[in-house]
């Protein structure tokens, strides 16, 4: 049952992060254990990865992008890929 809550809470997670206009897209899910559901959350999206590695209609990288932090009440949802844009920059100090 925790399972299809967490796979549900994911998956509308991404779909929010993945479709929001905001500048810095977040979702928070309030928690009275703040550090063990992050550790949950991480233990489902390792484990959706290895189960789903050799399905070919299914990305096993779904949820790779997703940021956990704990705070005091809950636990806040991120995207790494809204977080900091690469800089690329060569020996001599030129960006690319």
């Amino acid at each position: 049952m925790q399972s299809t809550d967490i796979s549900n809470a994911l998956e509308k997670a991404v779909e929010h992060l993945d479709n929001s206009d905001a500048d810095m897209p977040s979702v928070f899910v309030e928690h009275d254990k703040p550090f063990a559901l992050r550790m949950k959350l991480y233990r489902y999206i390792r484990a959706f990865a290895v189960q789903m590695k050799h399905k070919e209609d299914v990305d096993e990288h779904k949820y790779s992008h997703l940021v956990i932090t704990d705070t005091g009440n809950g636990v806040t949802i991120t995207s790494s890929l809204e977080i900091k844009p690469l800089t690329l920059t060569t020996e001599k100090g030129e960006k690319l």
